[in-house]
């Protein structure tokens, strides 16, 4: 890793010449929760390589529509799905969502997720002797398992399956259970929506704006410094 001046020189090159032909798709004013996250995260950025010195010339009050804040404020939703997707599931709060199954035959059906779901945490159906954790996809060798009624799951070692199928003319995400004896009622199924970043549970700020002063650091190609900020992101979350 070069040193820290020659570190933060290249950091600051790099990041204006990103910011030269950054829009942000907005000129407006960023949101007063958002622009705390942004914040934050420059906080980071500083962190790890003190003294960075990226300034503006501004018009606007608050410093609140410079082209630095704008990239960092693009990037905070996509860095709040990544915690998401990373975090253990036990440290985050689910939905419930109260959902209808479509039964494909007697003892096998789907459920179609909802637009927002992003990761799903368990399901039961009202027959299941316990509810599923651990979901398989169709790579997963069990997978061709499930389609033979011998060796399928069943209601005391049910099976769940995470995939896509026409639902409505449209392809979409379901996860398909196997199986039930006679009733496709869903007792629960309990899942991570896909969250704003400001809307986000507020345990997860700290990984969120480590992952976001990491996404910056990769887009610089600090490769380096991104990795310490996306391992900073994952200890983050063995203190919850």
């Amino acid at each position: 890793m070069a040193d820290l001046i020659t570190e933060r020189q290249q950091f600051e090159a790099a990041l204006r010449t990103l910011l030269a032909n950054f829009s942000g798709g907005s000129s407006g004013e960023i949101p007063a929760a958002r622009l705390t996250l942004t914040d934050m995260v420059k906080a980071k950025l500083d962190e790890i390589i003190p003294g960075t010195g990226i300034s503006f010339s501004l018009d606007a009050e608050n410093d609140i529509s410079d082209p630095y804040s704008l990239l960092i404020n693009s990037l905070l939703d996509e860095s709040a799905k990544r915690v998401l997707q990373s975090a253990p599931i036990y440290i985050l709060t689910p939905k419930l969502n109260y959902i209808i199954s479509t039964p494909v035959d007697d003892n096998t059906g789907y459920i179609a997720l909802p637009p927002d779901f992003l990761r799903i945490a368990s399901l039961k159906m009202e027959e299941w002797k316990r509810e599923v954790t651990d979901f398989i996809t169709p790579a997963d060798g069990r997978y061709k398992l499930q389609h033979n009624k011998y060796t399928r799951g069943g209601i005391a070692k049910p099976v769940a399956v995470l995939t896509f199928k026409q639902v409505n003319g449209e392809t979409g995400k379901v996860v398909e259970y196997y199986s039930v004896n006679s009733s496709h009622a869903v007792e629960h199924l309990y899942y991570i929506p896909e969250t704003l970043a400001e809307d986000l549970q507020s345990n997860l700020t700290d990984a969120l704006t480590w992952t976001c002063a990491g996404m910056i650091l990769q887009v610089t190609e600090r490769v380096d410094l991104a990795k310490f900020a996306f391992e900073q992101a994952s200890v983050c979350y063995q203190n919850l």
